[in-house]
């Protein structure tokens, strides 16, 4: 059934395909044409996602947990603390613990996304229709933020479509209800407000430090941007960013009685097979190798590091020597980030989707890589579905050459030939 699902959702990026090269290869509208080219984006994007609201999940039953820690928070209990199998709530088991998986280890997300399960429980109790219905919501007007965003740069808004469209999030969201839908929503107001005309007032480095808070909330890699988006004595923007934490774990500090971060480490410890790629290199050499598992791991987190220390160093090279645009440092940052975390997810690598769509909309950089980055960024985002296909298989070699590699080897080959373009110069 699952296959079945899978096979006919990845038809779907067939006329998604073609709808973005007849849009991105046209000339840009201008006029009542753009207008009506932005309505049909945005409402065929509205009505996909409206269509696929009353299916119930079929390929991940997260969002029955999303039900289950409301449930038990409105009944004062920390869900960071006591886990869905815990013997105080034997009374509440219900078709919502029985569809909830991990019924065993408290919850992992954070309160930012807690938030809207509260929201989605206090409208309507143990409905996943009316949860899905909020994130699909945020969902479209990702859409809408993004199109508006490609306005205020004066670029294409039809660009907007390489989201509006795309199957991934549609599915990840509409039919799945996955919590990311509000994380990627957050983290494109903060491009946003970081981008508006008055971001040199204290209220608008406030508003910014205050969105990028939310989003980090809800999940954790929009901290990335801090170092995509803060400026010589930008305390305030991070001033604002630390309170608006502090503020959402709170609540769950005290209801917890100081407990909190345990079921993160319980989880980020853990190995599966559509881990990043120096999770892979640990795990091949344990296979075929007699080093010491202390020497491996230290190897692993040390690639780890380097990758992400690399990473980190070179946005602030670049943010120095070219002024790259916040949307390019975050896209790097964040791709990096999924190249080494342990768990892959395709619902995860939505949020490239927008930053790539950015990109591509915007004239090369000096070094010539914005292009291939953003393609590049696009393609792995939308291959990863793929990865439903070997979720009970003990072999990934196949999905990490579709996936992975041919990622790997563009930016490698595009790194190069920029290189040699600047060296012949």
């Amino acid at each position: 059934m699952i296959n079945a699902f899978v096979w006919h959702w990845l038809l779907t990026f067939l006329p998604y395909v073609l709808a973005c090269l007849v849009v991105l290869t046209s000339p840009p509208l201008s006029g009542r044409t753009r207008i009506v080219e932005l309505g049909l984006l945005l409402g065929g994007a509205l009505l996909l996602r409206l269509m696929l609201l009353p299916i119930p999940p079929v390929l991940s039953p997260d969002a029955w947990r999303y039900l289950w820690d409301a449930r038990v928070t409105l009944l004062g209990y920390s869900p960071y603390v006591y886990a869905p199998g815990d013997p105080h709530f034997i009374h509440l088991r219900d078709f919502v613990f029985a569809n909830s998986r991990y019924r065993n280890v408290p919850t992992l997300y954070p309160p930012g996304a807690q938030l809207f399960f509260l929201v989605s429980y206090l409208l309507a109790p143990s409905n996943l229709t009316v949860l899905k219905a909020i994130f699909a919501g945020c969902d479209w007007l990702t859409c809408v933020v993004l199109a508006w965003l490609l306005h205020r740069r004066g670029k294409d808004g039809g660009f907007c479509v390489l989201y509006a469209w795309c199957p991934l999030p549609i599915v990840e969201f509409a039919i799945q209800g996955h919590v990311d839908a509000p994380a990627v929503l957050l983290t494109l107001l903060t491009l946003l407000a970081a981008g508006h005309a008055g971001q040199a007032s204290a209220r608008g480095r406030a508003v910014t430090g205050f969105l990028l808070g939310m989003a980090t909330l809800v999940r954790l890699y929009p901290a990335l941007l801090l170092l995509a988006l803060v400026r010589r004595r930008d305390w305030l923007l991070v001033l604002v960013w630390a309170v608006t934490l502090v503020a959402g774990y709170l609540p769950y500090l005290i209801l917890g009685q100081g407990q909190l971060l345990s079921p993160f480490e319980s989880y980020a410890g853990s190995y599966t097979p559509n881990a990043g790629l120096p999770q892979q290199l640990s795990h091949w050499l344990a296979l075929h190798t007699s080093l010491n598992p202390a020497l491996l791991h230290w190897l692993e987190e040390t690639v780890i590091g380097a990758i992400m220390g690399g990473s980190a160093l070179a946005v602030l090279w670049l943010r120095w020597r070219h002024h790259i645009a916040g949307e390019t440092a975050a896209l790097l940052l964040i791709s990096a980030l999924f190249a080494v975390s342990a768990h892959i997810f395709p619902w995860y690598t939505t949020v490239l989707i927008p930053l790539a769509a950015l990109l591509l909309s915007s004239s090369e950089s000096e070094l010539g890589l914005r292009r291939p980055i953003a393609f590049w960024a696009w393609y792995f985002a939308c291959t990863t579905p793929l990865a439903y296909f070997f979720m009970y298989e003990r072999d990934w070699t196949l999905y990490y050459a579709l996936v992975y590699w041919p990622p790997l080897l563009g930016l490698t080959l595009a790194t190069a030939l920029s290189l040699y373009r600047r060296v012949r110069q």
